[in-house]
């Protein structure tokens, strides 16, 4: 099974720039997320996941100044692989089906949020 890496602020604030799978609310186990989605994409004829990793909706709302309605649960986990050597056409699709997100999206979506002062509520 492939390690997964838990995100500093910073390595966060860099996946940023790039992007990654992105899976908001993995709870539990994530060793068993890990072993059900690598199954999954491997069926799908997608590929396997290089790089897995893990980071809170407190490290969200720190390192990308969310607050209000875009603040996230301080312990609401996500889980998160990189797209390196994986089928882009097929994984997109099946993020669509799956309920997923590429990360750069999501933190283009805060941020346009936060900017139109949408800060009512909680996320």
């Amino acid at each position: 099974m492939t390690d997964v890496a838990k995100l500093t602020n910073t390595e966060l604030a860099a996946l940023a720039e790039t992007s990654a799978f992105t899976i908001e609310g993995a709870g539990g186990d994530l060793a068993e997320w890990v072993i059900g989605v690598t199954g999954l994409l491997t069926e799908k004829e997608i590929g396997t996941p290089r790089k897995w990793m893990t980071f809170t909706g407190k490290q969200m709302n720190d390192v990308f100044g969310l607050a209000g309605k875009n603040r996230y649960k301080s312990r609401l986990t996500f889980l998160a692989f990189s797209l390196d050597g994986l089928d882009i056409g097929k994984l997109a699709m099946f993020k669509l089906r799956f309920g997923a997100r590429w990360f750069d999206d999501i933190v283009g979506n805060n941020a346009d949020r936060e900017n139109a002062g949408d800060r009512d509520g909680d996320c």
